[in-house]
């Protein structure tokens, strides 16, 4: 690799990891590289071969620990506490433009009050220690004048259960009935409200899986299959017929994380828009869309995160580290010592060569397998079989993804482990191992356990991690000026084996926190069900695509866009299109003539054909394209879907990509399925 490549990479690398500009970790991590010098990194540290020995090298060996124990000692809380001072004053404010009929706001100031109201009792100088209750029923008052009785229900409901004065709770008792009993006398309607119309704060419900569920592998459908090649590892192909629109996945993230700039639009636990947030009984830094979101989160990892979320942000940590600590705290310490040990165990089959550098509870179709190495993955399926059978409650997909950790350098690598060092230190911090420590001087087992795994965490989400976006649309038009605001990342274990293509399979958006995966062109059983990681043939032109590819993903892609060189959209403009050869088994391809002659010979099996009707099916195929177009432009999402689908499933039967029109098309019908998912509808004025 040439040394600008190689910068780039390491750039790249170094990205996924935290900020290049800000926060005090590079401050920090540099301070502890110029400490113990590049030979050290490289001769001492770039020689281990394992994640315990990267942890335990930096609390055992004295040119590193001083350097990194001492400043990790200075570790503290810092959260956004809550005000009872600010909660009452936003409670009398909101309650004043109830009164003069501005509702949207009094909702924006009650939600506020709401959000920074300690625990009931705690401040009991203001409003007698009740000021929780007191914004909950307060914006309940609003949510009612707004017509959102079922909502009005969720914050009565929620005042109630605190402790308050008998008068107190006559009162909100006698509100709640009044509220279901109108809630009952409309229920009717509401139903009807709901049916014709997108509730933007509500998650989308993912569509069926075609072909219903897979067997083995969570979240796919039975219509695809993983295999593994020696050339491109596993990989997702079609185990049957894929029709243009089928939904081939839809699974739930292992892991996700909410990046900081939509702490107060959208849940922090599902992703959904907030109307009427739920805050942390302790921190003001997070909201959630209601009661259940909140506590799943308070009896994971919320519980830990609380109390230094102001300092992870602080850090200039990336959010792929901090997705690498949720995996942590969303889990607890016996299920981190599990994790931990079949990590330990597939290092050892690995190393004895029984294993292969990623591996996957499922049985895997092999391609091109010899009798003996037939018989060698045999083995290796019932070693790992052993394994899950040992501890079959924990979910250990994710950590048979790639790392690279053969590619990786001794720098890249020491700075992952100083992260995983940091992280660390803020979990010992907030009482993850049960009692508190002021210093990472002699780590435990436990944690020495808990931070090799962080290392391992930090390693495979740079290459399998997914952008969880929202669709934004003008209320003037829904799809003339929509784009694409990404809300956070997440690891998704089945849908993470789909490979790159410049030129994708399929498209992806989401529900919540939810992926889903539905088919953009026809595939054939055992062709290879591929996404695309970013760079797209369209817009890049081939060295820019192998660059970024090769600089974030650290791989060289020979999809059929990269050997062929297709041209971007502008080259499109006058590309003749290929048509497929009708010769029984041939996978020739047939160009059009420029001069108006059907007769053409297949660069194949050098047979001619007469492509008049292949040419006139084209022109169809276009005429529904233009329909699609006319559709979306009057806003009919439903009848340009349909229009689109039909005219992608003609087209690949008797054409081959490139076209442009044809690419224009799957933009077109990517843009409506993704109405069926995170979209969010903001007013021009």
């Amino acid at each position: 690799m040439e040394y600008g490549d190689r910068h780039y990479r390491e750039l790249c690398s170094s990205e996924t990891l935290r900020s290049g500009s800000k926060g005090f970790f590079r401050d920090f991590a540099e301070a502890v590289v110029n400490k113990v010098g590049n030979t050290w990194i490289s001769e001492v540290f770039g020689k281990l071969l394992t994640d315990d020995e990267r942890m335990r090298v930096i609390f055992g060996d004295s040119s590193v620990k001083e350097a990194v124990v001492e400043p990790l000692d200075r570790v503290r809380h810092i959260y956004r506490d809550k005000d009872a001072k600010i909660s009452r004053a936003r409670r009398i404010e909101g309650l004043k433009c109830l009164r003069s009929g501005d509702t949207n706001k009094a909702l924006v100031l009650l939600s506020q009050a709401v959000l920074r109201a300690p625990l009931t009792g705690r401040v009991k100088a203001i409003d007698d220690g009740y000021s929780l209750a007191l914004a909950l029923m307060t914006r309940a008052d609003v949510l009612i004048a707004l017509e959102e009785v079922a909502t009005a229900v969720e914050d009565l409901t929620a005042a109630a259960h605190e402790e308050v004065p008998h008068d107190l709770s006559v009162e909100i008792d006698l509100k709640l009935r009044e509220c279901r009993k109108r809630l009952e006398e409309t229920r009717g309607a509401v139903e009807i409200a709901r049916s014709t119309r997108r509730n933007h704060y509500c998650k989308p419900i993912p569509p069926a899986l075609t072909g219903g569920p897979h067997s083995v592998f969570p979240g796919l459908s039975r219509l695809v299959d993983i295999r593994e090649s020696p050339d491109v590892g596993k990989h997702a192909v079609a185990s049957g017929d894929v029709r243009v629109g089928d939904t081939l996945a839809t699974e739930v993230p292992l892991a996700s994380c909410l990046l900081p700039d939509y702490y107060g639009t959208h849940c922090h636990h599902c992703f959904v828009r907030l109307r009427a947030p739920m805050g942390c009984p302790h921190c003001s830094t997070v909201a959630f869309c209601g009661r259940t979101c909140r506590d799943i989160a308070l009896n994971s990892y919320h519980k830990y995160e609380c109390k230094v979320l102001v300092l992870l942000i602080g850090s200039g940590m990336s959010i792929l580290s901090a997705l690498a600590l949720r995996m942590v705290t969303q889990v607890d310490l016996q299920t981190c010592r599990k994790l931990h040990h079949k990590c330990n165990e597939l290092l050892e089959l690995k190393t004895e060569g029984k294993a292969p550098k990623c591996q996957s509870e499922a049985p895997i179709k092999l391609e091109g397998s010899a009798s003996k190495s037939a018989k060698r993955r045999q083995r290796k399926k019932k070693l790992l079989e052993n394994l899950q059978m040992k501890s079959p409650e924990v979910d250990f997909r994710a950590y048979e993804l790639v790392t690279h950790e053969s590619l990786r350098s001794a720098i890249d690598f020491f700075e992952r482990a100083l992260m995983a060092v940091f992280l660390l230190k803020c979990l010992t911090t907030v009482d993850y191992f049960e009692s508190s420590r002021r210093t990472l001087d002699s780590p435990t087992d436990d944690e020495i356990t808990t931070g090799s795994l962080l290392l391992r965490n930090l390693q495979l989400l740079q290459f399998n991690a997914h952008e969880i976006f929202e669709t934004r649309s003008s209320n003037e038009h829904r799809f003339r000026s929509n784009k694409t605001v990404y809300l956070g990342i997440a690891i998704y274990p089945s849908v993470a084996r789909f490979n790159h293509d410049c030129y994708p399979a399929v498209t992806r958006y989401f529900a919540g926190r939810d992926i889903v995966i539905r088919a953009t062109r026809p595939l054939k059983p055992g062709e290879v069900v591929a996404e695309n990681y970013g760079p797209i043939f369209t817009k890049r032109n081939l060295k820019e695509r192998q660059r970024v590819l090769n600089g974030r993903y650290w791989f060289k892609c020979t999809c059929r866009a990269c050997t062929q060189d297709w041209p971007d959209f502008d080259g499109l403009i006058d590309y003749s299109p290929r048509f497929r050869c009708t010769t029984e088994g041939c996978r020739g391809s047939l160009p059009r003539s420029k001069l108006g002659n059907t007769i053409a010979k297949c660069t194949t099996c050098q047979r001619k054909i007469n492509l008049k009707e292949r040419i006139a099916g084209l022109e169809e195929c276009e005429e529904k394209y233009r329909s699609c177009f006319i559709s979306m432009e009057e806003e009919k999402s439903d009848a340009a879907l349909r229009q689109v689908t039909n005219a992608l499933q003609q087209f690949h039967v008797d054409i081959m990509a490139p076209h442009r029109d044809t690419h224009l098309a799957e933009i077109a019908l990517a843009t409506c399925m993704a109405e069926n998912g995170n979209v969010w509808i903001f007013c021009n004025e």
